[in-house]
């Protein structure tokens, strides 16, 4: 009976290890290229965007508009940030449906950037603060990843350098949440341990 239990949890916590993954690539709209912000396009998957980003452009095989001088990570679009709708704060909120457990992007600094640029990225569960991270950018259009495995977060807030012009692009924004499923076999599956447990009691 133990050993079966045993068995069992292993099988559950394997089970609620398994994820969904989407992925965002800013390739699956036609790019806006004219400082719009992007915010709902992505609702149906569980992801919306704050009116704080410049919006998705065509990356350099694309003729490079707007001269951001990028080339996305995964296709050649990428979502921009230039300050121009967030006051040159250079914010990009990124929010989620329902909880989710990882999240990772690749992000560059673009033309008119300085060396040494910085991103914050914050990972948010409700207004409480559950992970960190802060990169320094490399040479324009090198891409850097920035990844959370974190449960429970359900937005992001990118904060880039505001010490003059300071504008970046993010791509390849990767999202995996527990599949509905794995739920119920999680509580099934304790379910079924608590009823072993009280039949070995009696």
């Amino acid at each position: 009976m133990k050993i079966k239990a045993l068995t069992l949890a292993a099988g559950l916590v394997m089970s609620f290890g398994a994820q969904a993954a989407v992925t965002v690539t800013f390739d699956e709209f036609p790019a806006t290229n004219n400082n719009s912000p992007i915010t709902a396009e992505y609702a149906g998957l569980g992801i919306t965007f704050g009116a704080d980003n410049s919006g998705t452009w065509g990356g350099l095989s694309a003729g490079d508009p707007g001269s951001w001088n990028l080339e996305g990570t995964n296709g050649s679009a990428f979502l921009g940030n230039n300050g121009l709708n967030n006051g040159s704060t250079y914010v990009t909120s990124i929010f989620f449906s329902s909880l989710i457990n990882s999240v990772s992007f690749d992000a560059s600094r673009s033309l008119g950037s300085s060396d040494g640029q910085t991103l914050t990225v914050n990972a948010y569960h409700g207004a409480t603060l559950v992970s960190s991270q802060t990169i320094t950018f490399g040479d324009i259009n090198s891409w850097t990843s920035v990844s959370f495995s974190t449960s429970g977060i359900d937005s992001l807030i990118l904060d880039g350098s505001d010490a003059g012009f300071s504008p970046y692009g993010i791509d390849n924004l990767v999202v995996a949440v527990p599949e509905p499923e794995m739920y119920g076999m999680l509580l099934a599956g304790l379910g079924l341990m608590g009823f072993m447990a009280s039949r070995r009691r009696a």
